[in-house]
Formats: C-alpha cells, sequence, structure tokens
C-alpha cells in the first residue's frame, strides 16, 4: 500500500565549479539546522581538474565527482546544475547545461553582457527548464518583508533608493583585476547595489549617468557612481569600489517614511523603519531575522553564507512545482540589470572580449 504522506524525493543538485563560492553554496544544504535532509541531494560535481572535483566531493559528501562539465552535465541522476565558476564562463555552463535538459542555478553575473544572458534566457524558456540568476539577496527574510512593506504603501510613495558596496581587494585577487577573468567592480560587487534600486523601481530607466574610474593595466572599473532617473521624479544611486570598504547600508524613501536595509545589506538581518508622522514626529520599528544556525564544525568562507539555504529552498520548491523561474528573481529581471550593466560599462569604458 502506497504511502501518499512520503516526502518529494530529494532535488538532486551538480555544481559545476569547486572554488569557495560552491563550497559554501553546498555547505549551505546540509549544515544549517533548517536544511531538510530530504530536500536536496548533494549528487555530483565537477571542476577543471578531477583531482579538484574529488576533493570536493570529499569534503562536503557530494555522491559523484566528474572529470568534465560536459559529464556532469550529461549525469542523468542530476536534477539542476549549479554554476559557481569565473563569470567568463557562466553563459557557457549556463548553456551546456540547459542542453542537458538541466535546470539551472547560475551565479551572478549569469552573463558577460545582455546578449550572452539573452541567448541563455531563451534556451530555458524554450527548453522549459527552470533558470535562475543567483541573486541570493533575494530570499532573506528581511529583502522579502522590505518588499512587502513596499507594497503595502507603508511608507508612501517611494521616490529615491540608495545603495552601495565596497571592499579592498587586493592584487592577489586575480579575478577581479584581470579582463580576462570578468574582472572588475560593476560584474563582481556592483550588481548587488543596482539590483537594490530595480527591486524597488524595475528595469527600464529612462536614463544612466555613470562616472568612474579604470585600472591603467587591464581597464577594469575599478570604482564608480551610477545614477538611474526613472518617470515621475524617482531615482536611485549606487557606488561600488574595489579600493574601500564602504557602508552597505541601503537607503528607501518615500513620501511618508524610510527604510533602511542594514549593513552588510546583501546578507540582512536586520531593517529599520521610520514613518513620518502628522505632527512632524517620526515613529520607528526595527525587524531582526535571524540567519539559520549552523552546526558547530561547519566551516563558510564567506560570512552569511548561510543564507544560501533560502534560495535553495525556493529552487527546490519551484522544481517540484514545476515552475521555472522565481518570482523573487525572474529571467526578464536578469536580463535587465545585464542591459543596464551594459550602458554602465558603455560609459565607463569597460570592454570585454566577450563584446566583440
Amino acid at each position: 500500500m502506497s504511502n501518499s504522506h512520503a516526502p518529494p524525493p530529494a532535488v538532486r543538485w551538480g555544481f559545476a565549479g569547486c572554488g569557495r563560492i560552491s563550497h559554501d553554496f553546498a555547505l549551505a544544504m546540509s549544515t544549517t539546522t533548517l536544511a531538510a535532509p530530504s530536500d536536496s541531494k548533494l549528487q555530483a560535481c565537477a571542476a577543471r581538474s578531477l583531482a579538484a572535483a574529488q576533493q570536493f566531493a570529499a569534503d562536503l559528501g557530494v555522491a559523484t565527482a566528474h572529470g568534465s562539465y560536459a559529464a556532469l552535465c550529461a549525469d542523468p541522476d542530476v536534477d539542476v546544475v549549479y554554476v559557481g565558476t569565473l563569470h567568463t564562463s557562466h553563459a557557457e555552463l549556463a548553456t551546456l547545461a540547459l542542453t542537458h535538459g538541466k535546470h539551472v542555478v547560475v551565479e551572478k553575473p549569469m552573463a558577460m553582457n545582455s546578449a550572452e544572458a539573452a541567448r541563455v534566457i531563451a534556451l530555458a524558456e524554450e527548453k522549459k527548464l527552470f533558470f535562475l540568476e543567483g541573486m541570493w539577496t533575494r530570499f532573506f527574510p528581511a529583502i522579502r518583508k522590505v518588499r512587502s512593506l513596499i507594497a503595502e504603501n507603508a511608507i508612501g510613495e517611494v521616490r529615491n533608493v540608495q545603495a552601495n558596496m565596497g571592499f579592498v581587494f587586493g592584487p592577489e585577487n586575480d579575478r577581479v583585476w584581470k579582463r580576462s577573468m570578468g574582472g572588475g567592480g560593476l560584474l563582481d560587487i556592483g550588481i548587488y547595489p543596482l539590483a537594490f534600486i530595480t527591486m524597488v523601481f524595475g528595469t527600464s530607466p529612462e536614463r544612466v549617468t555613470a562616472v568612474g574610474k579604470l585600472s591603467p593595466d587591464e581597464g577594469v572599473d575599478v570604482y564608480a557612481s551610477v545614477t538611474l532617473e526613472y518617470g515621475g521624479a524617482r531615482f536611485g544611486t549606487f557606488q561600488y569600489s574595489m579600493h574601500c570598504q564602504m557602508d552597505e547600508n541601503v537607503t528607501i524613501l518615500g513620501s511618508s517614511g524610510r527604510i533602511v536595509i542594514q549593513s552588510p545589506a546583501h546578507t540582512a538581518s536586520r531593517i529599520l523603519v521610520t514613518s513620518y508622522l502628522p505632527d512632524g514626529m517620526q515613529g520607528e520599528s526595527v525587524h531582526n531575522f535571524e540567519y539559520p544556525a549552523v552546526a558547530p564544525a561547519a566551516q563558510y568562507v564567506y560570512r552569511g553564507s548561510q543564507g544560501f539555504l533560502y534560495e535553495i529552498e525556493a529552487v527546490n520548491k519551484a522544481i517540484r512545482n514545476g515552475a521555472i523561474e522565481t518570482a523573487e528573481f525572474p529571467p526578464a529581471e536578469s536580463l535587465g540589470v545585464h542591459r543596464i550593466m551594459d550602458e554602465v560599462r558603455r560609459q565607463l569604458g569597460v570592454v570585454y572580449e566577450a563584446d566583440s
């Protein structure tokens, strides 16, 4: 007699790339106390060498290590492929996985430009497969709360968004300083504050204005300040830098209040809501959200990486329900963000091989 209440089968994940970000993503599936063991299975992995894949599998409990990305994508026991390689190979590997009938989660940026992004998204739509650019911030409970407050008109008509992100990247960080590796601040960190603006105002600004600085040797963007102007006197500004640590608060200003997503906004856990009262006073409320607890022995590379679990849960749910995208960050928004980044790069003068 069948058990109608049996849990659905685990979603079987494959990992294209066995570096630090893939490590943290995989770890979030297995070491957070909220993660149900039946939800996800660490099924397979592949790297640029078989030895690296085997080490990743041994360290994280992945069932199978493959010697090539093609073998991973052809593995019949894999449902969804997570792409966590260098930026320059994201679109190529996403295409490979989709061609083999796999659902795809690809780290941001999903492509080097909007032309690449459009081709990948069109393929996913044609194949009727789930696709997500990994804007994991959108899945944090704090960000869900912010979107709910805006939808409820809690701060009135939103008129301005201010966001920034900056870190000190030393010369040893080749990935961000070399143009051939997809380096530059916009694609690596600037996409985060940009996505806060598009979350509120959408991806069709009337005007984009960017100023910044390129590295003298490689011609990658070191820092920039960007303004997006929208209809109705609405605008967003974001800044990013690879030379200094920025506060990484996000401020959303409305006609009757403001919301501050407190630092670090990309792994948000605390928001401050201020209401402008009729008597000229201000009312304030604070909303705190705990990260998922982790097993004591878990060693993440990046702070807050246990929050990948929120994204993983959303992907598993979507795949089980037959959905091909999430409401939190649909492919159409990914494409719109890439088009904005193309314009920012054009104004700054950043050109990649993929643009030719």
